[in-house]
């Protein structure tokens, strides 16, 4: 059982409390803000407006962090912002301690991580000789990462932790942010017992998950189009409020393949990462021209079964996840929802030739983009 518990909510950020049975030395978040909803639910933001947006989220977060000043009472002299090549440095984290909190004196580290999967189809580590690290003593490491399977994490922590212990350097805290699955905890905890058996002055480990807690694909996940072991997806997922609400703006936010693409290309080779998005929406139209209908995606994808509730089990339901929202937010979304799923089922009679409209035109916005 996992539920989302309002710590305060407003038009730049929200911040939730993520409470559930698993990791409790981890103190868990869940973040929503107007730019991280646009880049989860716009493949079409990429390159330098892509780094922007991330960098932008993780400055709101730096700097609303409600935490008792956690963050803004470090000495920046002792944090060090590690990158793992090439998508850590979409996150912006050091810029973002500056424009948050004004720190100018932070270190970054650098280790490469490029993943492959063996022959029986398990995640591996295949290059991560590059490493440029700075550790310093009594020392907090801000991470930010987009997690799926979480082997990249996993290798590099391993790699701080016997860096820090060969130096004898002591760390202090890990602040984490991601898009990810439920990965990142397992291996947080599993990082966590093992700084505080090392660093008797460890303080504490801190997860921030932007826009939700997302699930990664899998063989059991029920969707025609997925990458097992890549795909972080809109369901089944514990999703920010806000974002959820945002997925009934535009009928194409829930049909996408997952909610972000490969972050490393997204930046940093734009014409690959836009060939990736355009070959899944010239495969599900592929799939839509042999007969899959609008609503018979939106059920693969988002099914969002409990907008098609009646208002009072709407709100009983969400409740079991969204503890202490106002009644009148969950009833605007709950009309949104509505709404939606009416429009999708209204297109049954077109047959398959909706979804197939859908994905012309957004194969054109997506090559147009370019």
């Amino acid at each position: 059982m996992e539920l989302l518990r309002p710590l305060f909510r407003g038009r730049t950020i929200s911040f939730y409390r993520l409470e559930n049975d698993y990791a409790p030395e981890i103190d868990k978040y869940v973040i929503s803000t107007p730019a991280t909803r646009r880049v989860l639910n716009s493949p079409e933001i990429f390159g330098c407006r892509f780094t922007r947006s991330l960098r932008k989220a993780v400055t709101a977060v730096i700097r609303h962090f409600p935490d008792g000043g956690t963050i803004a009472g470090l000495d920046p002299a002792g944090i060090s912002v590690v990158n793992f090549l090439r998508s850590g440095l979409n996150f912006g984290i050091s810029e973002a301690l500056y424009e948050a909190l004004g720190f100018n004196t932070q270190s970054s580290s650098f280790i490469t991580s490029q993943r492959q999967r063996d022959r029986y189809g398990r995640w591996f580590i295949k290059d991560d000789q590059y490493r440029k690290i700075e550790l310093p003593d009594q020392g907090s490491l801000f991470i930010g990462e987009v997690v799926a399977t979480g082997v990249t994490i996993d290798n590099g922590l391993d790699i701080l932790f016997n860096q820090a212990k060969n130096l004898g350097h002591p760390l202090k805290n890990v602040f984490f942010f991601t898009i990810g699955c439920h990965k990142i905890e397992k291996i947080l905890q599993k990082y966590d017992r093992r700084f505080r058996r090392a660093f008797p002055g460890y303080r504490k480990s801190v997860l921030f998950y932007l826009e939700g807690k997302f699930h990664l694909a899998d063989s059991k996940t029920e969707a025609r189009i997925k990458l097992q072991g890549t795909d972080l997806m809109r369901h089944p997922a514990l999703l920010a409020p806000e974002f959820e609400l945002d997925q009934f703006a535009k009928i194409v936010y829930p049909l996408e393949r997952c909610v972000i693409y490969d972050a490393g290309s997204r930046a940093f080779n734009p014409p690959a990462y836009l060939r990736e998005v355009g070959l899944y929406w010239e495969e599900l139209l592929l799939l839509a021209e042999k007969g899959l209908t609008l609503e018979e995606a939106y059920r693969e994808r988002w099914p969002a079964s409990e907008y098609r509730l009646g208002w009072k089990e709407f709100r009983d339901r969400k409740r079991e996840s969204w503890a202490g929202l106002d009644e009148a937010f969950l009833r605007r979304a709950w009309r949104a929802g509505a709404r939606r799923m009416e429009a999708v089922s209204k297109r049954r009679a077109a047959g398959s030739g909706a979804l197939v409209g859908i994905c012309e035109r957004r194969l054109r916005r997506l090559y147009g983009s370019s």
